[in-house]
C-alpha cells in the first residue's frame, strides 16, 4: 500500500506561496496526520484504504505493507459489514457526516470495540473519499458495563429500600420530606404524595418531642449521625415506638443539604424488654420469697411446739379452741410462706372445703379493721356446701380480695360476700361461684385493665403490686374463672365473681380472668 506523499503536491489555489513555505506546511501537516490522538484513514468509496496514520496499524496491528492488501470492510465483524453496507454507508452519503459510531474491529482472534467519526468529500458534486477518525472505546465499554451494572444494583438497591418494613425517608435540609418508602406508609399511614413537601415534625412528632428535633437537625449539620429512640404519632392518631437513625449529606465545604431517615416500630422489643424485666423481678422477688420462708419457718417451728404444749396444760375448752385456732392459722402461715408467689414446687392436696366455715374465718380475721373503718359486713347464707378445693389457695384467694375491698373503703362502706351453686355458662360446667363486692372507690377503665400485671399498684409505697396477680395465679391453678367489675362516680364500687367448677376440668375448659 503505498506511503502518503505529502511533499509532491502543490498549493495550486495561491501559487504565489513559496515552495519552501508549502513543503514547510506540508510537513507540519504529515506531522498532524501521523502523530494524532486517533486513529486516521482515508479510503476510497469501495472502502478500499488509501491512506491511514501510524496508530491505526498499531490499533489494527497491521502495516502499510500487509499482504493482501485490505479494506475497512475486512476489519469489521460480519454484523460490523453489513451494518455498514445497509445503514452506514447510505447515511453518510446522504448527510455527508456521521460522528460516534460505535463498529468492533476484528483485530487477529479478539474485537476491538472503537467509535468512528466518517465525513465524505466530494469532487464536482460526487463522492470521492472517506475519512475515518477511530478512537479506541476498550475503556469506555469497560465504564458504561461497570455504568450498567452499578444501575441495576443502584435499582436493587431501590426496590429493597421502597419495599423494605422500616420507614426510609430521604429529606431537604429544613426536614421537608423528599421520599417516603412503603414502609413509612405502613407505619404512620400517610401516603408518600400526603408526606412529599410536608416537614416530617409536623407529620409525626409529637409536640413534646420538637425540641428534640431540632437538636437532631443541629447534630446533622455538623456531619455527624444521629440515633436515638422516640415516640411518634401515627396519621389515626395512634402512637407507636420507634428507633431512629439520621444519617447527614454533605457537599464542600461542609454543608448539610439533605439527610435520611430510617425508622423502626420497636413496640415488640419494648414489650419484650418490659417483659424481661418483670421476669428478672420476678425472679429477684423469688429468691427473696424463698429465704424469707426459710428464716420465718424455723421461729414458726418453735412457736408452734409451744402452742402444742401450752394447749396441753390449759384447764377449760374455750381456752384449748382458742389455742387451736392459733395453732390453724399458724400452719396457714408456714404454709403461705412456702407457695406464695408460686415459687414454691410442692402442692398441698385438695380437699373438700366447707364454704361456709371458710368465710365465716375470714370475716372474723378483718372484723377489728371493719370496725377501725366502719365497714359493714353483709354475709348472705351460704347455698354452697362444699367444694373440693386447696383450702390455703382458696383462702389466700378470699383475703387478698377482701383486702382491697378494705383499703378502698378507708372511710366506711358496705362489703358483701355470698357463696351459692352456679353454672359456668361458657362450659357449662357446674360449680361454686363466690361473689365479693365493695362500695368502695372504684377503678377507673385505665387502672382496671392493669390489675393484673405484677407490681402494678395505686396504694403507692405501701403496696406491692402482687396480691392481685398472686391471686389470678391461684384462681387459675383451681380451674376457676374471674370477672371482675368497678365504677367511678356516683355508682362507685367493686365486684369480683370468682367461679370454682365441683370437679377436676379439663384443661379446655380453663380460662383467664376476664374484666368486664
Amino acid at each position: 500500500m503505498p506511503a502518503l506523499e505529502f511533499a509532491g503536491e502543490r498549493n495550486e489555489s495561491d501559487p504565489g506561496i513559496p515552495l519552501a513555505q508549502q513543503i514547510a506546511d506540508l510537513a507540519v501537516y504529515r506531522d498532524l496526520f501521523e502523530n494524532a490522538p486517533c486513529a486516521y484513514l482515508v479510503m476510497d468509496m469501495a472502502g478500499e484504504i488509501l491512506r491511514a496514520n501510524g496508530i491505526f496499524y498499531r490499533l489494527t496491528k497491521r502495516g502499510p505493507d500487509s499482504e493482501p492488501p485490505f479494506g475497512f470492510r475486512t476489519l469489521l465483524t460480519s454484523a460490523g459489514a453489513i451494518f455498514y453496507d445497509s445503514q452506514l454507508l447510505p447515511r453518510l452519503l446522504l448527510s455527508g457526516r456521521l460522528n460516534e459510531i460505535a463498529l468492533d474491529l476484528r483485530v487477529e482472534s479478539t474485537r476491538v470495540p472503537v467509535l468512528a467519526n466518517f465525513s465524505l468529500t466530494s469532487e464536482a458534486g460526487t463522492p470521492k473519499e472517506i475519512r475515518v477518525a477511530l478512537f479506541d472505546a476498550s475503556e469506555r465499554r469497560i465504564y458504561e458495563r461497570n455504568l450498567l451494572l452499578l444501575q441495576k444494583e443502584a435499582q436493587q438497591v431501590a426496590e429493597v429500600i421502597l419495599r423494605s418494613s422500616d420507614a426510609i425517608i430521604t429529606l431537604h435540609a429544613d426536614g421537608r420530606v423528599r421520599n417516603w418508602n412503603e414502609g413509612a406508609t405502613k407505619m404512620f399511614g400517610f401516603s408518600a404524595a400526603e408526606a412529599t413537601g410536608k416537614l416530617l415534625p409536623d407529620l409525626i412528632s409529637l409536640d413534646e418531642s420538637r425540641t428534640a428535633f431540632r437538636t437532631a437537625l443541629e447534630v446533622l449539620g455538623k456531619g455527624l449521625e444521629h440515633s436515638g429512640e422516640t415516640i411518634t404519632r401515627c396519621k389515626d392518631g395512634s402512637h407507636v415506638e420507634v428507633s431512629f437513625k439520621l444519617t447527614p449529606h454533605m457537599e464542600a465545604p461542609g454543608t448539610l443539604v439533605a439527610y435520611s431517615a430510617v425508622l423502626r416500630n420497636i413496640a415488640d422489643e419494648k414489650s419484650a424488654e418490659r417483659a424481661l424485666l418483670q421476669s428478672e423481678k420476678l425472679a429477684s422477688v423469688g429468691r427473696l420469697a424463698s429465704s424469707i420462708a426459710h428464716e420465718i419457718n424455723n421461729p414458726l417451728a418453735s412457736v408452734t411446739n409451744l402452742l402444742y404444749i401450752l394447749g396441753l396444760q390449759v384447764p377449760t375448752p374455750e381456752l384449748k379452741t382458742l389455742v387451736a385456732q392459733a395453732e390453724e392459722e399458724l400452719a396457714r402461715v408456714s404454709q403461705i410462706t412456702t407457695h406464695t408467689l408460686r415459687f414454691h414446687r410442692q402442692s398441698s392436696s385438695s380437699t373438700d372445703l366447707d364454704m361456709e366455715k371458710l368465710i365465716s374465718s375470714v370475716v372474723g380475721l378483718y372484723r377489728a379493721r371493719f370496725r377501725n373503718f366502719s365497714i359493714t359486713a353483709v354475709v348472705d347464707k351460704c347455698r354452697a356446701k362444699h367444694l373440693h378445693c386447696h383450702e390455703g389457695e382458696l383462702r389466700q384467694i378470699i383475703l387478698n380480695i377482701v383486702a382491697n375491698a378494705v383499703d378502698a373503703m378507708k372511710h366506711g362502706g358496705t362489703l358483701f360476700l355470698r357463696c351459692r351453686e352456679s353454672t359456668n355458662w361458657v362450659n357449662g360446667a357446674i360449680g361454686v361461684r363466690i361473689t365479693i363486692a365493695d362500695t368502695g372507690s372504684g377503678m377507673d377503665a385505665t387502672t382496671l385493665a392493669r390489675i393484673f400485671e405484677p407490681f402494678f399498684s395505686t396504694k403507692g409505697i405501701g403496696g406491692t403490686g402482687l396480691g392481685l396477680w398472686v391471686t389470678e395465679d391461684l384462681v387459675q391453678k383451681n380451674g376457676g374463672v374471674m370477672r371482675v367489675r368497678s365504677a367511678k362516680g356516683e355508682m362507685h364500687g367493686t365486684t369480683f365473681s370468682l367461679f370454682f367448677p365441683h370437679a377436676a376440668e379439663s384443661a379446655a375448659s380453663r380460662t383467664d380472668h376476664r374484666v368486664a
